[in-house]
């Protein structure tokens, strides 16, 4: 077993450009990250303190083994960021009961299955960070998005309802709700699928999102539970 001696964040999702920009700037804070995905080649490189996972968040016995490997290798999980998420568009009579399983499946399931996985060891610990990557969508559902709005309010409801529960424990859960990103996503979005525009005239960066995830894992941050964060650049008229 090797034991950091820097806190250990698990990222999961950590293939799109959210996930990704959250690894690189945790591990420039000093964090051991390991960033989980399906697909190892589009994971963040491999380097000192950031270590790679394969894992489908879909699978709960892959969730929980990978959480039981996290833990044996470092002795403790400090940190959750739950980044997944499968963007599906369309007209509300049109998708399927697959489609909304699947978004949901990865996005809400996905992230309760590990936080489910790793909550008992932070128990033990008496202590540990949890941070849902939601979105706009949660309280402002365009109509072409729905599977991803339902299950963004979801998870800010699940941080809610988790932070009164676990606080006990010294364990923080939030949610944080990006808006408009500059990413490969928002192309899609700016198509009249999505509200894609801030009341500061433009999208954000994934760097954006990874500094607002970076302050709720913070000691600074050692008094705040149960919220959903907007990053969104406020709400455009």
């Amino acid at each position: 077993m090797t034991k950091p001696n820097r806190p250990v964040v698990w990222v999961t999702g950590a293939s799109g450009a959210l996930g990704q920009a959250i690894c690189n700037h945790l591990h420039g804070t000093g964090a051991q990250v390991v960033a989980s995905g399906r697909t190892l080649e589009t994971l963040p490189a491999v380097m000192n303190g950031l270590d790679r996972l394969r894992l489908d968040v879909t699978d709960r016995h892959a969730v929980e083994s990978a959480a039981r490997d996290i833990l044996n290798r470092y002795g403790r999980i400090d940190a959750i960021v739950s980044c997944t998420t499968t963007p599906l568009f369309g007209d509300f009579l049109s998708l399927t009961d697959e489609d909304w399983d699947a978004v949901l499946n990865a996005k809400l399931l996905g992230s309760l299955r590990v936080a489910r996985s790793v909550i008992p060891a932070m128990i033990r610990q008496q202590g540990g960070s949890i941070v849902f990557i939601s979105g706009r969508g949660g309280t402002v559902p365009p109509p072409r998005h729905l599977p991803g709005a339902c299950a963004n309010a979801s998870l800010n409801v699940l941080a809610q309802g988790l932070a009164t529960e676990y606080g006990q424990y010294g364990i923080r859960v939030n949610a944080l709700a990006p808006g408009p990103i500059d990413s490969p996503r928002l192309e899609v979005m700016a198509k009249g699928v999505a509200n894609a525009s801030s009341a500061l005239g433009g999208p954000g960066r994934p760097e954006d999102v990874a500094a607002a995830v970076a302050f709720l894992l913070s000691s600074e941050a050692r008094h705040i539970t149960g919220i959903c964060l907007p990053v969104d650049g406020g709400r455009a008229r």
